[in-house]
């Protein structure tokens, strides 16, 4: 069925791509595809209630779907977020005459609804389809009982999170890179799938991205598979997550301490971007709110470097450090004009860079053991992928040609710290396959800093592949820092 102009065209194409359907004897799809019909549903548009009589089993084509049940005393919970190429309600619409759930479109959605009676008469006669469909039904039935033990049995918030999320990608993680899926429901209707609260779920969500183990821009969840595959317990199978310890007796492992000292040096940077951002008016509204988010997160690292009990030859850094973020701070939420503050904003930018690296040098001299030098050389990496942007960006603006020489001076950096790197790490497959993962993105920004397609839409492209490369950079910074000791 190849022509777009037959009346069956659309649902014979939407089911083909179905794991259910696809393959099917062509006499039984065929079958199918004459018993359906496509229905498109606007979002918050119910597909069916609670209590009507099953007459048509759904096939949800694009978009989601919430479905949820009533508890006793009026309230609901949501049971499932459907996603794209999936069966709705398999035990419902196979095993009961009335729907006990209620299916509600949360995004605009194509569904292939097919008749019931027909499909019912098929699975008598068809061995394969009963048997996929056998398949799908214990599928489903396994997720659930693995739900609710972990709801019951000592699955904290986070790991019950990151399960969702890696069940949402639809596929393991690989070895290194990063996974990407979107939420397409809020967080109050993901939250009642989970069986948490609101604020139980943004605890987990932070609690993911403290441990590097995802990035979140917007709805747009990366997961870090390298961060993931590292994390894995032996004959677990699963990231372990303790339960919440006193804060007095959680210690900072040396290579964690190295990567807190570092982390300023990136930050600087991204505040810089953001600024240039606004006043160059690309995405303002955003960066500005991006803008404080960045200013909250230094602000709250220099606090946690103050009450983590740092080697008292780190203490005059870190004041000089503080001391400087003051006047930054102060500088990048002025009300001048923008053009008359930006050779300003630049040398502040670069004064922080050297603060926070002298911390973290200083830190990593203090550690006096190889994992530590790596932690740091990867966070310089971290920061070099943001000051490379950075620089780009002003450049780009001040008309200054003297910045280009100190982003290539970066560049040379950042694979002679790449060259360093793959040497201390060719031993550990997924820091290995990561450090690849970084080189071909930072290829990628390397490429693009070299070829302008016009002004504004290239400050886009290596801003967008400036995000992407920082997110790779990140969770080697992280996987290195595992591999130091716990300080004596």
């Amino acid at each position: 069925m190849n022509d777009p102009k037959h009346p069956l065209w659309a649902q014979h194409d939407l089911l083909a791509r179905s794991p259910l359907f696809a393959k099917l004897a062509p006499p039984d799809f065929d079958q199918i595809v004459a018993a359906s019909r496509i229905a498109e549903v606007p979002a918050y548009q119910f597909l069916y209630r609670a209590g009507e009589p099953v007459r048509e089993a759904y096939f949800l084509a694009h978009g989601s779907i919430k479905r949820s049940a009533a508890l006793p005393g009026a309230a609901t919970t949501v049971i499932e977020l459907a996603q794209p190429q999936q069966l709705l309600a398999l035990g419902e619409t196979f095993g009961a005459p009335r729907y006990v759930s209620s299916a509600e479109t949360i995004t605009p959605c194509i569904v292939v609804a097919i008749e019931m009676r027909r499909l019912r008469a098929l699975l008598r006669r068809s061995a394969d389809l009963a048997s996929r469909l056998l398949e799908a039904i214990a599928k489903r039935q396994c997720a659930t009982e693995y739900d609710v033990t972990g709801h019951h049995y000592s699955v904290t918030g986070p790991q019950r999170l990151l399960d969702y999320l890696i069940e949402l990608s639809g596929r393991r993680p690989a070895l290194a890179g990063e996974t990407t899926v979107v939420l397409k429901a809020s967080k109050k209707v993901i939250a009642s799938r989970m069986g948490m609260t609101a604020e139980s779920l943004s605890r987990s969500l932070r609690h993911l991205i403290d441990s590097g183990l995802i990035v979140v821009d917007g709805r747009n969840v990366h997961i870090q598979n390298a961060a993931l595959v590292d994390g894995i317990e032996e004959g677990c199978g699963r990231v372990s997550f303790p339960r919440k310890q006193r804060a007095s007796v959680r210690k900072l492992t040396t290579g964690a301490i190295v990567n807190l000292c570092g982390r300023p040096r990136m930050l600087s940077q991204r505040l810089a971007i953001a600024w240039a951002m606004i006043a160059r008016d690309i995405s303002p509204t955003a960066t500005r709110v991006k803008l404080r988010q960045l200013e909250a997160d230094l602000s709250r690292h220099l606090a946690r470097l103050e009450k983590a009990g740092l080697h008292a030859e780190l203490g005059g850094h870190l004041t000089a450090l503080t001391e400087l973020w003051t006047r930054y701070r102060r500088l990048l939420f002025e009300f001048a004009p923008a053009g008359e503050r930006a050779v300003q904003v630049l040398a502040l930018s670069e004064d922080m860079l050297q603060a926070a690296d002298r911390l973290a040098r200083t830190a990593a001299r203090v550690a006096d053991i190889p994992e530590a030098r790596h932690v740091n050389v990867a966070g310089r990496n971290r920061m070099l992928s943001q000051r490379i942007v950075k620089l780009f960006l002003f450049r780009e603006w001040l008309g200054d040609e003297s910045i280009a020489r100190d982003i290539e001076a970066s560049s040379r950096e950042f694979r002679r710290n790449l060259t360093e790197l793959h040497r201390g790490g060719k031993h550990r497959p997924e820091i290995a396959a990561q450090l690849d993962e970084v080189a071909t993105h930072w290829e990628k920004l390397a490429s693009a800093l070299a070829t302008d397609t016009g002004r504004e839409h290239h400050a886009q492209v290596v801003l967008a592949l400036g995000e992407r490369l920082l997110r790779h950079v990140d969770t080697a910074v992280k996987l290195y820092e595992r591999l130091a000791p716990q300080p004596a």
